[in-house]
């Protein structure tokens, strides 16, 4: 399974955006969670800090798909229904 944040329609791309902002909300909470997780074990204690930069690292990332998939060439990309 794969999930299309930019694929073209006829001869235009078009951003899926519903599917943008439900990876971000999804690998935004999992990245701050880990990094929460993963500080409170090192350190014993919750540090909201980290569970705040995981979130940015997960934003940081999928923003990165999105930027590479609007490079891509409009023939390489998927066609949309």
């Amino acid at each position: 399974m794969s999930i299309i944040i930019v694929g073209r329609k006829g001869n235009q791309r078009q951003v899926q955006w519903f599917n943008f902002f439900a990876m971000v909300f999804v690998l935004g909470m999992m990245t701050g969670l880990v990094s929460g997780g993963v500080y409170y074990l090192l350190c014993g204690i919750w540090s909201h800090t980290a569970v705040l930069l995981g979130i940015i690292i997960g934003v940081g990332i999928l923003s990165a798909g999105l930027i590479t998939g609007l490079r891509i060439p409009i023939d390489k990309l998927q066609e949309l229904k």
